[in-house]
């Protein structure tokens, strides 16, 4: 047996934020999770926040961090992190900032209207190989104690891995109370349309490789009968950590960005999977049971290789989602390993 002499407000050496993150990291820690009922999740392997601080008005910070043997985040064709777990991150960190600091009661639903995405230094996300993806959320809000209920609220986050900064984020929601959510809930089922013939058709899944996945799990794009369609799989651990009565937003975000490779790619899926930077709106909820099918339009740029796709998500014929991402087209080469740009910088990620 041996015994751990260091003091016990000492910090293992495995569990402190790296130098070059400490100046912005206000004293956080990675060395457990918050409550997993903070971040609005069943399983703790869900859970990506550490800690969070309030360090002004209006603005906090909080440590994040992905479990390397995540099933969707780890799922990736390229030796980089992908981005779209910062911004689950992101959409966490809110929902701790609520309760933790602007006194959300339990059981409040936060809505999520609109949300824009842009990779600020891919060279930040590359991975490793060896270390899970940590970073610092700076998180700035107009939503207060006082305003919080019913109203659309804005903010802007920025994440910083390594010290630099990787992803920004600006979005706005509504926060509901458990008793109206609840009331328009019932409301919109009560008054949905009646199913089609055909909603019932099974939606094929694509290859894992044609919208940057390996794992056949994680696919959430298919062919059905009214074109390409959501996958919905409410097996899956990750989009459905608990019980919901609608589709998530994440599994949405998701399928947008697998319906805007399978749009702009080919049967090769030599795409790269991280977006460039992408805006979306949600307009209405998804609901079981009934197809949601994407449209798609395409502006291709050759001489910057890039491509920006427009999407359109709809349900019994009403559009209730749409998304603009920017995506590169070069060669794999091009983005299959960011560990060059990082290299030229000096950074050991």
């Amino acid at each position: 047996m041996t015994s751990d002499m260091r003091s016990t407000h000492e910090q293992p050496e495995h569990t402190r934020i790296p130098h070059e993150q400490s100046e912005s990291a206000g004293g956080l820690s990675f060395e457990q999770t918050v409550p997993r009922s903070l971040a609005h999740r069943r399983c703790l392997g869900e859970v990506f926040i550490a800690d969070t601080a309030a360090v002004g008005a209006g603005e906090y910070l909080a440590a994040v961090q992905i479990p390397r043997a995540h099933l969707l985040w780890s799922d990736r064709p390229a030796d980089c992190h992908d981005p779209l777990a910062l911004v689950e991150a992101v959409r966490q960190t809110m929902t701790v900032v609520g309760h933790r600091y602007l006194n959300l009661p339990p059981g409040t639903a936060l809505s999520l209207q609109r949300a824009a995405v842009e990779i600020e230094d891919r060279s930040a996300l590359h991975d490793d190989g060896v270390n899970p993806l940590e970073g610092i959320v700076r998180l700035r809000t107009d939503l207060t104690a006082g305003s919080a209920f019913l109203n659309e609220h804005g903010f802007t986050a920025t994440v910083s891995v390594g010290g630099d900064a990787a992803v920004s984020f600006r979005g706005g929601g509504i926060a509901f109370p458990a008793e109206a959510y609840a009331e328009l809930r019932r409301h919109q089922r009560d008054n949905r349309p009646p199913r089609a013939v055909g909603d019932d058709s099974p939606v094929v899944p694509v290859a894992p490789a044609r919208v940057g996945r390996r794992d056949t799990r994680n696919v959430v794009v298919g062919h059905g009968a009214n074109g390409p369609e959501l996958v919905v799989d409410r097996r899956h651990p990750a989009f459905f950590d608990h019980p919901y009565d609608h589709v998530p937003g994440p599994l949405l975000l998701e399928g947008f960005r697998q319906a805007a490779l399978l749009a702009a790619g080919d049967e090769t899926g030599d795409l790269d999977p991280a977006p460039v930077a992408l805006e979306a709106d949600f307009t209405g909820f998804a609901e079981f049971g009934a197809p949601l099918v994407f449209t798609s339009r395409i502006d291709r740029d050759d001489e910057i290789d890039s491509a920006e796709v427009h999407l359109e998500l709809a349900q019994f014929g009403v559009r209730i989602a749409g998304c603009r991402i920017d995506i590169a087209t070069g060669s794999p080469e091009s983005w299959r390993d960011p560990a060059p740009a990082a290299a030229s910088r000096g950074d050991s990620r």
